[in-house]
């Protein structure tokens, strides 16, 4: 499915509004500043390589994959990473991943509004999108991608926590995850960048403080005992 806006539109409508975000920090001028910086550091490479992607093709099998990663790197990354390290007993590693994704997403949400840039189906022409996944008709700032960001976090943390034989299928899945946001016209490629620079930066945090600090292991000691289960393993 083709949509069809021309890009002054989009500025018209991504400069029209204000969200409860860029009110906290300050001017929307200032927001305006910010977005202006990320498109000029992406430069005319993050179009072109959005139409090669975008256009790739109208492979239904192709278009099933893309929406597969896009729903995988949705809400439910947090039960498909969250419950199975529960289950087997990795208490701390299911409180560590939780707050890794719970930081995450209030970072990518507040980075979001204060950029405030449009998405691509908001902004250029004759992009191929999929029922079900077009742009929103109210403003939803694309920078830096969501999905990218949770499924980087959730492969960076795995990786350090677990090393390369979980690591790398998480990265594998990260990285169509980013390519799904684009190919389905909802995003730049440098809002997968960003995303992926915000998550892996956040998880290496939380793994680092994890394991230097003792206040942070005390207060994690404190809740997962407090909560109920069969069987109890150091992560």
């Amino acid at each position: 499915m083709s949509r069809s806006r021309s890009k002054a539109e989009g500025d018209a409508r991504g400069g029209q509004e204000v969200s409860p975000f860029a009110a906290l920090y300050g001017e929307h001028r200032h927001r305006g500043r910010v977005h202006a910086f990320v498109t000029f550091a992406s430069g005319g490479l993050d179009e072109t390589i959005f139409r090669a992607l975008n256009l790739a093709g109208t492979d239904p099998v192709l278009d099933r994959i893309f929406v597969f990663f896009t729903i995988l790197t949705g809400v439910y990354v947090i039960l498909l990473v969250a419950v199975p390290l529960w289950l087997k007993g990795l208490r701390e590693a299911t409180f560590d991943v939780l707050l890794v994704l719970g930081i995450t997403i209030l970072a990518t949400e507040a980075i979001k509004y204060l950029v405030g840039r449009a998405r691509p189906c908001d902004t250029l022409s004759n992009v191929r999108t999929l029922a079900g996944y077009q742009c929103s008709a109210e403003f939803d700032p694309a920078f830096p991608s969501g999905h990218a960001s949770r499924a980087f976090a959730v492969a960076a943390f795995l990786t350090v926590r677990f090393r390369w034989k979980v690591g790398i299928p998480a990265g594998v899945a990260a990285v169509l995850a980013g390519l799904s946001r684009v190919y389905l016209g909802l995003h730049w490629p440098s809002d997968i960048l960003g995303g992926a620079i915000v998550g892996i930066g956040l998880a290496l945090l939380v793994e680092y403080v994890s394991r230097r600090s003792d206040v942070y292991q005390r207060i994690r000691r404190r809740i997962v005992e407090a909560i109920p289960h069969l069987r109890r393993r150091t992560a």
